[in-house]
C-alpha cells in the first residue's frame, strides 16, 4: 500500500514539473499571442510606444506655466561706501563725505511665474511629439507583423515536416517490403542486381526523408522557443493539425503599417517645417514675479520680532524677435520643405506598392493552393496506381520493373506534393498576418 501511494505521489510530482515548463500550441494564433507577450523584440517596441506616449505629455507641458521659487542669503562683509556730496551734510562745499548704506545680512524669498502666451513652436513641437507617439504605435505593428512572419515559418516548418515524416514513414515501409521481395526473387536468380540496387535506392530516398524531416521538426521548435523567449529545456508541443489550417478567411485586409509609417513620416516632415516657418515670428510671453526682502544686522534668519519683510511684487509682458540670424532660418525652412516633398512622394509609392503587394499576395494564394490541390491528386493517384501495378504484380501480370517504377514516380510525387505545400503556407500565413489588427 506504501509502496503504491509513493509512486502515486511521483507521478504526480513528475507531470507537475513537466508542466511547468511546458508550452501547448494548436494554432498559429495561439503562437502568435504567446509571442505578442514574450517575444523580447515586441516587448521592446511596446516599452518604445509606451516611451512615446509619455513624451506627447512632456511636449503637452511645455504649454503649462512655469513657477519657480527661490530664496537666497547675503553676507556683506563690507558694506560698499558712497560719497555723499559735504553740504548736505553742513560741510564746506566741494567736500565729500563716506558713508555706508545697508545692513549685514540680507535674506530674500519669492516665487515666479511665466508663460508663453505666443510661440509656435512649442505648439508644433506638442503637434510632432503627438505624430510621433502615434508612428510608435504604427512601428509595434510593424514589429509585430516581421515578428509573426518568423514564427509562422518555424511553426508552420514543424507541421510540414510532420506530413513529411508521415509521408516519408509510410513509404520506407512499402520499400522496405519491396526490398525484402526482390532479394529473396535475387537469391533465387529471378531478378538481376541491378533491379536489387534500385529498391535499395528507393529505399534510401525514403529514409533521407525520414531522417531530414526528423531533423528539421527538432531544428524548427528550437528556432521557435529562440522567438519565445523559451529555454531551450523547455517543452514545446504542438496539437495543430495541417489539414485544419489549410485555408485562410475571406476577411478584408487591414491597414499596412509601412503605409502608415510612411504617412506619419510625412506628417512629422509638415509638422517640422511649420515649426521652422514660425522662427520668423515673434514670442510673446507673461512673467509674474512676488518677492520679499529682509535686512538685519544679526544673524537671525527664522527669528520671529526680527526686522520687518519688503514686498516686492511685478508682471510683465515680454516680446521676443528675432529679426536676422544669418539667413540659417531661411535655409532650413528650405531644406525642411525638401523633406517634405521627398516624404509625400515616399507615402504616395508606399500607398501604391501596397497595393500591388496586396494583390499578388491573393494571386500568390489562390495560386499555390490550386497548385496543391493538383500535386495533391497526382500523389494520390500515383499511388493508387502503384497499389493497382502491385496488385497486378501478385497476380502475375505486372512485372516487377513496373512496380518499381512505379514507385519511384510516387516518391517523386510526393516530393512535388511536399514542395507545393510548403509554397501554400508561407503564402497562407502572410495572408493571415495582413487580415489582423495588429
Amino acid at each position: 500500500m506504501y509502496k503504491r501511494i509513493l509512486g502515486t505521489l511521483m507521478v504526480v510530482m513528475g507531470m507537475v514539473a513537466t508542466s511547468l515548463g511546458q508550452v501547448t500550441f494548436s494554432s498559429v494564433e495561439d503562437v502568435w499571442k504567446y509571442a505578442d507577450e514574450h517575444n523580447v523584440t515586441i516587448r521592446l517596441a511596446k516599452y518604445e510606444a509606451t516611451k512615446s506616449g509619455l513624451a506627447k505629455k512632456q511636449s503637452v507641458g511645455a504649454l503649462l506655466p512655469s513657477v519657480a521659487a527661490s530664496g537666497s542669503y547675503t553676507d556683506n562683509m563690507s558694506l560698499q561706501t558712497t560719497l555723499l556730496p559735504g553740504i548736505i551734510l553742513g560741510k564746506p562745499d566741494g567736500t565729500y563725505v563716506p558713508v555706508q548704506f545697508g545692513q549685514k545680512y540680507i535674506y530674500t524669498a519669492g516665487i515666479t511665474a511665466q508663460m508663453d502666451v505666443l510661440n509656435l513652436q512649442t505648439w508644433f513641437n506638442v503637434r510632432t511629439a503627438k505624430i510621433t507617439a502615434g508612428m510608435s504605435k504604427d512601428s509595434l505593428a510593424s514589429t509585430r507583423k516581421n515578428i509573426y512572419q518568423q514564427v509562422a515559418t518555424q511553426y508552420y516548418s514543424v507541421l510540414l515536416m510532420t506530413e513529411a515524416a508521415r509521408l516519408a514513414a509510410r513509404s520506407e515501409s512499402i520499400s522496405d517490403s519491396v526490398l525484402s521481395s526482390v532479394t529473396n526473387k535475387f537469391n533465387t536468380g529471378t531478378v538481376s542486381k541491378a533491379t536489387v540496387d534500385v529498391a535499395k535506392i528507393n529505399l534510401a530516398r525514403t529514409q533521407q526523408t525520414n531522417i531530414t524531416a526528423q531533423y528539421q521538426i527538432q531544428t524548427a521548435k528550437n528556432n521557435l522557443k529562440a522567438l519565445l523567449d523559451m529555454s531551450l529545456s523547455d517543452s514545446l508541443i504542438i496539437t495543430g493539425i495541417l489539414q485544419s489550417a489549410m485555408k485562410a478567411s475571406d476577411d478584408a485586409f487591414k491597414d499596412d503599417p509601412a503605409v502608415k509609417l510612411a504617412y506619419g513620416a510625412l506628417q512629422i516632415s509638415l509638422s517640422q517645417y511649420r515649426a521652422s516657418n514660425s522662427t520668423f515670428l515673434p514670442t510673446l510671453s507673461v512673467l509674474y514675479s512676488n518677492t520679499k526682502q529682509q535686512n538685519d544686522n544679526k544673524f537671525e534668519p527664522f527669528s520671529s520680532g526680527g526686522p520687518e519683510w519688503y514686498p516686492a511684487q511685478y508682471w510683465s509682458l515680454r516680446a521676443s524677435w528675432n529679426l536676422f540670424n544669418g539667413g540659417s532660418r531661411y535655409f532650413q525652412s528650405r531644406r525642411n520643405k525638401i523633406t517634405v516633398d521627398e516624404r509625400k512622394m515616399q507615402y504616395e509609392s508606399a500607398q501604391k506598392q501596397s497595393v500591388v503587394n496586396d494583390e499578388n499576395l491573393r494571386l500568390n494564394y489562390r495560386k499555390t493552393l490550386a497548385l496543391l490541390e493538383k500535386t495533391d491528386e497526382v500523389m494520390q493517384l500515383s499511388f493508387d496506381n502503384y497499389t493497382h501495378i502491385s496488385n497486378r504484380y501478385a497476380e502475375g501480370v505486372s512485372s516487377l520493373d513496373d512496380r518499381l517504377n512505379a514507385f519511384s514516380d510516387y516518391i517523386g510525387y510526393q516530393n512535388q506534393y511536399l514542395n507545393s505545400l510548403s509554397d501554400m503556407l508561407v503564402q497562407l500565413y502572410q495572408v493571415k498576418i495582413r487580415q489582423l489588427e495588429l
